[in-house]
């Protein structure tokens, strides 16, 4: 889809008292091996690092996890539990929008150490629809996408069929799904890494080491 020149401009440091910053914690980190919201990088937590960059958005930051099992008190976060427990990326993100005081919220994972405050805001600043989500030559990127209240019963019912799958999400006739084509981050994000997840130690590995490139260019 098309946005007019000034919305590639539009990406101040702005908060968005409309949307609702949440954060998928949950999951058992298997392909991990340990528990990825407790890694640690350039100086904090993985998860702490998102809190921070969401909080700067957002006025209300929700994290979404499996249980009460990290400890949120030194965040600017709510912390919520599965309201549908075992349901993964989908289940968390029906908690999400089940448990925010907006129509609308921001979704990212919480193992996404290259997020960008530029790339968020973009999208938060895209039209109104049901789904807005980013189509890389990868994919979509439905953690790192904006969703309405209106997704919630689509999900609830996609969970009762024990379709699991966040990406089929998009497909839905039922609601409106808008995609934004991947040139919009070409000034910020010529190499999407932004959209990069951490699942497992290799990823962890090829991240520092990108990291470090970015950090101590030769």
């Amino acid at each position: 889809m098309g946005f007019p020149t000034p919305f590639f401009f539009m990406t101040d440091q702005r908060k968005f008292p409309n949307i609702t910053g949440v954060i998928l914690g949950g999951g058992q980190s298997r392909r991990m091996g340990r528990d990825k919201r407790r890694l640690h990088w350039d100086g904090e937590t993985f998860l702490d690092r998102v809190c921070r960059i969401m909080n700067s958005l957002f006025d209300e930051v929700l994290v979404v996890t499996a249980q009460k099992d990290y400890d949120c008190s030194h965040l600017p976060a709510r912390l919520v539990t599965d309201k549908i427990p075992g349901m993964g990326s989908l289940g968390g993100l029906y908690t999400g929008l089940i448990e925010a005081k907006n129509s609308l919220t921001f979704v990212v994972a919480c193992d996404m150490p290259f997020l960008l405050k530029e790339s968020i805001a973009r999208i938060c600043l895209g039209p109104i629809s049901d789904v807005l989500v980013v189509e890389l030559t990868t994919g979509l990127q439905p953690l790192h996408a904006r969703y309405s209240k209106r997704c919630s019963p689509i999900i609830e019912q996609m969970i009762h069929e024990g379709d699991l799958k966040i990406q089929n999400l998009c497909s839905r006739t039922e609601i409106r799904v808008d995609t934004i084509g991947e040139t919009l981050f070409d000034d910020i994000d010529p190499s999407r890494q932004s959209f990069l997840n951490i699942n497992t130690p290799a990823d962890l590995e090829f991240a520092r080491k990108r990291f470090s490139h970015f950090s101590h260019p030769q």
